[in-house]
């Protein structure tokens, strides 16, 4: 129930936000190992799903314990069918436990950056970040679970059903791409057509390549208002992060407010992101 509630918001959909947490979730996944040279997941393709999950509930939710409870995230971010291909598309996301985390992203020509340390949220450049709160109606909203990096909705306990939202296309045939060479399991999945239409997600899909290691390589999303591919170039996780890297930067034009903004600001930030066409020639 506190699922749906959350994905059926009025304000910035259930797409978007579908969005947001494969992104950010599915990367935690990564736990600073490479990606196996080895065969693919072949099982179910709902076993292969629950697989990819399990290991993120140690580093975003608060029931769980481990000694790594912050990550550092590098990864391309494009819309449509083909990547951003210069550097000045990359988004850097770093997270530590319970509540800390940086996005960094580049919108409209310039870095923005959007920060939480405890309940204060900072973002910069001021004008720009106004600016995209007005254009996506950002709003306060309270966070589904407390003690949580991110607003995660659901507990450690609901994480194991999460694969039981989603209806996997094709589930009796394990479709097979490479991956600069490393073959990948290919899963298409949208929501089960009960939960879709109650939160208005009917045209959502999630098309994701798993290593086998169960370790997800590209995550590529369609929705009605949340389209973009995500390669992931590097993932690091450690016990904590500098303290610089929550620090206020001096003499630039801040905006400040607190936790109950930061869900709104950083699906503005990410649909932005998602909005930048490539460049003249790009493929």
């Amino acid at each position: 129930m506190i699922l749906l509630q959350w994905l059926s918001g009025d304000a910035y959909g259930a797409g978007m936000r579908l969005g947001i947490i494969l992104i950010f979730c599915l990367a935690g996944l990564f736990s600073g190992r490479i990606w196996a040279q080895g065969q693919p997941p072949r099982e179910n393709p709902y076993d292969v799903i629950g697989k990819m999950f399990q290991p993120l509930w140690g580093v975003f939710l608060s029931e769980s314990v481990g000694a790594n409870r912050a990550m550092v995230l590098t990864m391309d971010w494009g819309g449509e069918e083909a990547l951003l291909p210069s550097a000045g598309e990359t988004v850097r996301l770093a997270v530590q436990f319970p509540d800390k985390v940086r996005l960094e992203a580049p919108v409209l020509g310039e870095k923005v950056v959007v920060c939480r340390d405890g309940d204060r949220v900072w973002a910069v450049p001021g004008a720009k970040i106004e600016y995209l709160m007005k254009k996506f109606g950002v709003v306060p909203r309270r966070a589904a679970k407390s003690g949580t990096p991110i607003p995660l909705p659901i507990t450690a306990q609901q994480a194991i059903f999460l694969p039981a939202l989603f209806t996997v296309e094709r589930p009796d045939v394990a479709e097979v791409e490479e991956i600069d060479g490393v073959p990948h399991r290919v899963l298409t999945a949208g929501l089960m057509p009960e939960l879709a239409r109650v939160v208005k997600a009917e045209n959502f899909r999630a098309r994701v390549w798993v290593g086998s290691n169960y370790l997800p390589r590209r995550i590529e999303l369609r929705s009605g208002n949340f389209n973009g591919v995500v390669n992931v170039r590097e993932m690091v996780f450690s016990r904590d992060l500098p303290a610089s890297t929550w620090a206020r930067p001096a003499g630039e034009d801040i905006y400040s407010t607190n936790s109950d903004m930061l869900e709104g600001l950083l699906s503005a930030v990410m649909n932005s992101v998602q909005a930048l066409p490539p460049r003249v020639g790009a493929r």
